[in-house]
């Protein structure tokens, strides 16, 4: 081999792994990006478009596989630098059609071909990076082995890298930053021509420009900042990006701090600075008490529990900015304990900026925790006598937007974790905003007597309380019986604050409606049926989903059912916004979306081919199994990760990182295999057994390993699923050297088939999530795999 010839296969080997570190990266910088603008981040509908830019690319190389083999040479760098352009230049092209909003998806038939350009403009870098690498792997046969290892060493290092970038840079400049990579692909892979070299110094002074250029992804105009910001005077005064979001301050002459106060509050409610995170409300920042003074929680709901009894060791979980916590410190003399896992928010409280919140958490008698409510309950060993969860939901409702969040802390596991860790007297309070059509009201009531029949709890209505102001509701759970002292307690606070008792112990009637009355009277009767047992019938007819949350279904705040959807249309017309579901309606319009425009780009162009010969669904079985069978794996396992690593970018990070790692050493060891009937049907039985073993060792693993430190987390967890990824990653290269003798004309459609259900089965795995559960997820991926086991065993028969 030439010195040359040598320098350009390094180059070539340099430049897949460069530009697989930038596509893997975007990824999850587009699921920064959409928390930001959007309610979610939407990482099923950032992985399908991704793949819908792969798979189009193979469809492309399928079809005009000698005309691009004819200009390789010339087209190789072309397409680097094109793939580099478009990531940077992606959020200025998605806002061409208009900005998008999840929450009118379903009010402006307008926002459909937003979300449609959205898609196209977004899966741009995935096509021309596909297709260069794709058409590199196919012209290069003889270094595929360098140049796949380059390609997935190159994904590993994406996702860690995407990670590290957030710590260093505000999320709105990486597409940039990240664009250089490809950029440098081209580079070279290109001839030293003077016109070309001009070339890629004006595109990199362009990608430059556009990192300092680039504008900060705008939230929502519904979002909670949007609106502080309209007010008179408002202004920004802090910004921090990272990992977990974008966390924002907002001063405003006028912002004040009223928590749903009692009507019987007769001073002015103080003015107050509010943190955001990703344009949503994170926590107003609270100022202390200062002598007798009492806490402005005090005139709310949330005090029920302290007026009940006198808890001495508090636990405040997802303590956000820490109003709990500042409460508590003038209820009580005890230790009080405050759990936050947005470390962001624990630095600029603990290290740079104490001020924001008064120096709270510098407190001589609070300690923080900078990890997951979960975490904290698996590894902690103290008991409480009070856990106070954060308040649910929002003024004025939400209109579903937090449908599609995995919210472990409000699951039932969850809760047991919390029951455990309660001393004898102890108590859980949780405070939702009152929402009409009921959901949140009676999900909490529906869950707090679930755990009281799980332990076994005798006479459990008498182990609930609960007080409701004109806006809030605030539920206590006690593991002893409230006594009769304590209802006693709780009358005089309710008739004190002009509060309602909603439920304790022999309530009467009369006393549950004095002072507010309610837009939806079944609250009181569909509480009473809850608490003392008989809710058969509502958990059945009712018009929305009531049943508690899950580990393996930890979508709290999801409701919808969704042969609901009709009749909630029919009974709202236009003004059914409140009743429904965005989270859930997108996730449905990203399904049609990508079912329609993957079929537009994928498979329709290959029946210019034609699909000749036998077996033509045999191969169809086979490359459906593929397909469906890994991407639901892959899209299960970023949702369960999101518990054990407490956030979704670094769920996404681990999962892609180490199924794209051990996919490709598996599909690099397949070529040591005969791709016969019997193998194949081995590896598959193989991959079936081990999803199946996932169901029942990734959640002992998480109860076991939970707090355990974050990098040996990530160490245990990768160890597991490269077993998995490794055989999964065999399948594809073997069905298609299967296909060879005699069935060649099938390879393009298999490609097609394999890429079309790879991306229609991601956006398809949330909705099943959000249903079924994340188990029903798992026995599909195996149930896909199994079709592949026939498809080949009736070839050889």
């Amino acid at each position: 081999m030439s010195s040359s010839s040598g320098n350009t296969e390094t180059a070539k080997i340099l430049a897949a792994g460069l530009t697989s570190i930038a596509v893997i990266a975007f990824q999850l910088v587009m699921m920064q990006q959409f928390a930001v603008t959007q309610w979610h981040h939407f990482a099923q509908f950032v992985i399908a478009v991704a793949l819908l830019g792969f798979g189009a690319a193979g469809t492309v190389l399928a079809l005009f596989r000698e005309k691009l083999s004819r200009r390789y040479e010339m087209l190789l760098p072309v397409l680097f630098g094109l793939c580099g352009l478009t990531m940077a230049g992606a959020d200025r092209l998605a806002s061409l059609a208009g900005d998008f909003d999840a929450l009118l998806l379903f009010m402006e038939q307008a926002q459909l071909p937003v979300l449609l350009m959205l898609c196209l403009a977004y899966l741009l870098p995935f096509f021309f990076g596909g297709l260069a690498i794709t058409l590199l792997f196919y012209k290069e046969v003889d270094g595929i082995g360098k140049l796949y290892a380059s390609n997935m060493a190159g994904s590993g290092l994406g996702a860690a890298g995407a990670i590290g970038l957030m710590y260093l840079l505000p999320v709105e400049q990486l597409p940039g930053i990240l664009a250089l990579l490809p950029l440098a692909s081209g580079w070279l892979c290109s001839r030293s021509a003077k016109t070309v070299q001009s070339g890629w110094v004006l595109a990199t002074v362009l990608v430059i420009v556009s990192v300092f250029t680039a504008p900060a992804p705008v939230p929502s105009e519904y979002k909670s900042m949007s609106r502080a910001l309209l007010l008179p005077d408002a202004e920004r005064i802090l910004q921090k990006s990272g990992p977990h979001g974008r966390l924002e301050v907002v001063s405003a002459p006028s912002q004040r701090y009223a928590p749903s106060l009692s009507l019987n509050y007769t001073d002015t409610p103080p003015i107050r600075d509010v943190m955001f995170l990703n344009g949503e409300y994170f926590g107003t920042l609270p100022v202390r008490a200062k002598g007798e003074e009492r806490f402005i929680l005090d005139y709310t709901t949330r005090a029920l529990p302290w007026e009940m009894r006198s808890p001495e060791n508090v636990l405040v979980l997802n303590a956000a900015t820490g109003n709990d916590a500042a409460h508590a410190l003038t209820r009580t003399t005890g230790t009080i304990t405050a759990v936050e896992p947005n470390t962001q928010a624990v630095g600029l409280f603990i290290h740079t900026r104490p001020e924001l919140n008064d120096s709270l958490y510098l407190h001589p008698d609070l300690r923080l925790q900078a990890t997951t409510s979960r975490s904290h309950l698996a590894q902690t060993r103290s008991t409480y006598d009070l856990i106070v969860l954060p308040v649910l939901d929002s003024f004025g409702g939400s209109a579903g937007v937090y449908a599609l969040n995995e919210e472990y802390h409000l699951t039932q596991q969850a809760f047991s974790k919390m029951w455990e860790r309660l001393s004898d007297d102890g108590m859980i309070a949780l405070t939702t905003w009152v929402d009409y059509p009921l959901r949140y009201a009676l999900r909490i009531p529906m869950a707090f007597r679930k755990l009281l029949e799980e332990k076994q709890t005798d006479h459990p209505e008498n182990h609930i309380a609960a007080v409701r102001s004109w806006g809030t509701i605030t539920y206590v759970m006690s593991k002893s019986p409230i006594t009769e002292a304590e209802v006693g307690a709780i009358r005089n606070f309710s008739a004190h604050k002009g509060f309602d008792p909603l439920w304790f112990p022999d309530i009467h009637p009369e006393e549950r409606e004095q002072f507010h009355g309610m837009e939806e009277p079944g609250l009181l009767d569909f509480t009473e049926d809850i608490i003392t047992g008989d809710y058969d019938r509502l958990l059945r007819d009712y018009l929305f989903y009531l049943s508690p949350a899950t580990d393996n279904r930890p979508f709290f705040s999801h409701f919808m059912k969704a042969g609901s959807i009709p009749v909630i249309r029919e009974m709202g017309g236009d003004g059914s916004l409140p009743y429904m579901e965005a989270g859930f309606i997108l996730a449905i319009a990203t399904f049609i979306l990508v079912f329609l425009v993957s079929a537009l780009l994928i498979i329709l162009p290959l029946f210019s081919r034609g699909w000749t010969g036998r077996g033509r669904l045999r191969t169809f079985l086979y490359f459906t199994g593929t397909g469906t069978g890994f991407i639901m794996f892959e899209m299960v396992l970023i949702q369960q990760m999101t518990l054990y690593l407490g956030l979704p970018v670094f769920a996404a990070a681990l999962v892609l990182a180490t199924l794209l790692i051990g996919s490709g050493a598996g599909s690099l060891y397949s070529s040591r295999l005969e791709p016969r009937p019997q193998t194949i049907s081995t590896v598959s039985g193989s991959i079936i057994l081990s999803v199946l073993a996932c169901v029942i060792l990734i959640p002992v693993l998480v109860t076991h390993t939970m707090g355990w430190p974050l990098l040996i987390r990530f160490g245990v967890m990768g160890s597991v699923l490269l077993v998995p990824a490794f055989m999964m990653g065999m399948m594809f290269p073997l069905g298609l050297r299967n296909l060879r003798g005699g069935r060649e004309s099938h390879i393009p459609w298999a490609c097609g088939v394999d890429s079309f259900f790879s991306v229609t089965a991601a956006s398809l795995a949330i909705l099943i999530s959000l249903q079924a559960g994340f188990i029903a997820v798992m026995l599909l991926s195996a149930l896909a795999y199994s079709l592949t086991i026939p498809a080949v065993i009736t070839r050889k028969q």
